[in-house]
């Protein structure tokens, strides 16, 4: 087997084993667990909330909701991410090389 054969299983290997884990996560419910504690803390702030009329406090809607801009980046997103923006700067690159090219050859 030579080296580009080895790479190419390697990367299969990978991706197989990444969903074989998003597979397993999802059977078990691991997203509709983290939905349902998402659900339960907005009940417990309803119950506050309404403690609150009850007890005619002063209510600021900060009090009561989460962080709204909340972080979904990870260590993969980021770096796909930097790949993405460098990959475009060179295509955007090569792009303009070819029409400037041709925008010779059309002269």
């Amino acid at each position: 087997m030579n080296k580009k054969e080895k790479i190419f299983r390697t990367f299969m290997t990978i991706l197989f084993i990444g969903f074989i884990g998003i597979y397993i996560s999802n059977k078990n419910g691991y997203n509709e667990y983290e939905k349902h504690k998402r659900g339960e803390l907005t009940n417990k702030e309803i119950q506050k909330f309404e403690e609150d009329i009850k007890n005619k406090k002063d209510i600021d809607i900060n009090d009561y909701i989460g962080n709204i801009n909340e972080d979904y980046s990870n260590g993969i997103s980021n770096m796909s991410v930097k790949f993405s923006n460098i990959t475009s700067k060179y295509i955007k690159k090569g792009i303009n090389d070819i029409f400037n090219i041709i925008s010779k050859l059309m002269n």
